[in-house]
C-alpha cells in the first residue's frame, strides 16, 4: 500500500468508529465518554453543558479539596471528582464512572437546577420541590436527614434545605426527570 492508501483508509477507519458515537452524542465539548457514562446520565451531564457551563471531570482542583464535586454559579462551572481518578496526575482524566460519581452528577444537577428557579443562575438557589422537607423525610428518612445537617451544621437553614432537596433528588436517581427540570427552569423561562 502507498502511503497515499494508508492516510485514506486511517482517515475511513477513524470516521466509521466516530460518526456513531458523535451520532450519539458521546462527543460533547471535547469529553469523549464512550460507554463510561450510562446513557440517561450522559444525557443528564449534555443538558448541563447546554445550559452553558465549563463542565470539568477531576480537574486539579479536585486534588486540592476534599469533595466529590461541586457547582459554582460565579466561576459557572460544574465539577464531578471521580472517585477513582488518578490523584496527582496533573490533568482531568475521566475513569470509569462509579454509583457514587453518579450521586455526585445528580445531586450537582439539582443545585443548578435550584440556581435556575429564579430564572437569574446567579448563585441564590431556591427549592424546586413545593416541600424539599417532606421530600427529604420521605427519600432518605430521619437517619440520612440527621447525617446531613450534621455535615452541614454551619451553614445557614437555606443552604441546609437546599442541600436536604440535592440529597434526595440524587437518591432518587432519576436523571431523565432531571434532565426534563433543567430544559423547564433554565431554558423555559
Amino acid at each position: 500500500m502507498n502511503k497515499t492508501t494508508t492516510i485514506a483508509l486511517s482517515t475511513l477507519a477513524l470516521v466509521t468508529t466516530t460518526a456513531p458515537a458523535m451520532a450519539r452524542g458521546e462527543f460533547r465539548f471535547g469529553l469523549n465518554t464512550g460507554d463510561k457514562l450510562p446513557e440517561a446520565h450522559r444525557y443528564l451531564r449534555d443538558m448541563v453543558q447546554d445550559t452553558g457551563i465549563e463542565f470539568k471531570v477531576n480537574p486539579r482542583e479536585c486534588d486540592e479539596k476534599a469533595a466529590f464535586g461541586w457547582y459554582w454559579a460565579a466561576r459557572n462551572e460544574f465539577v464531578i471528582c471521580q472517585e477513582n481518578r488518578r490523584k496527582n496526575f496533573g490533568f482531568a482524566h475521566e475513569v470509569q464512572w462509579t454509583a457514587e460519581d453518579l450521586d455526585t452528577l445528580r445531586h450537582e444537577a439539582q443545585h443548578l437546577i435550584q440556581d435556575c428557579m429564579d430564572g437569574s443562575r446567579q448563585g441564590s438557589l431556591d427549592s424546586v420541590y413545593n416541600e424539599p422537607i417532606e421530600l427529604a423525610k420521605e427519600v432518605l428518612g430521619h437517619d440520612g436527614i440527621a447525617s446531613i445537617l450534621k455535615a452541614y451544621s454551619d451553614k445557614s437553614d437555606h443552604i441546609k434545605v437546599m442541600e436536604l432537596e440535592a440529597f434526595s433528588v440524587a437518591a432518587m436517581n432519576d436523571p431523565r426527570e432531571q434532565s426534563r427540570d433543567i430544559q423547564k427552569f433554565c431554558f423555559g423561562r
